[in-house]
């Protein structure tokens, strides 16, 4: 079975947004020999994130058109209400409801959601 061994994503400060990774879950920061030093990367230890800089005021385009975008992430943690309260220390805003979940733009802009254990199903529930 195939599985999913990294993110890529753009942000506007690689430190800022690797920093808020590590500081708030724990992400280890991972050196790669011979890669790019304008990258920062991030494990939480199964999948790998690769941080890069964004092309400010520049559309990514291909020979197809506009590449797509993903629209946001999911982190499973398993106390909700202590990293909704350190979101909200760090300042992110929120951009859902109140709910089972928690939406919020991450220091970068890239949205994440924040999801308590056994909420979304896990690797093996899947038919």
């Amino acid at each position: 079975m195939a599985r999913i061994v990294h993110l890529a994503m753009n942000v506007e400060d690689i430190d800022k947004a690797s920093e808020f990774f590590s500081k708030v879950f724990g992400f280890t920061r991972i050196e790669v020999p011979g890669l790019r030093s304008t990258v920062r990367y991030l494990s939480d230890g199964n999948i790998h994130m690769a941080i890069n800089p964004s092309r400010r005021n520049k559309q990514a385009v291909d020979k197809e058109g506009p590449r797509p975008r993903i629209d946001h992430f999911g982190i499973e943690v398993d106390d909700f209400e202590k990293y909704s309260a350190e979101v909200a220390k760090q300042g992110c805003k929120v951009v859902s409801e109140p709910g089972k979940a928690l939406k919020f733009r991450a220091p970068g802009g890239i949205i994440l959601e924040v999801i308590p254990a056994g909420a979304k199903p896990g690797i093996g529930d899947a038919g």
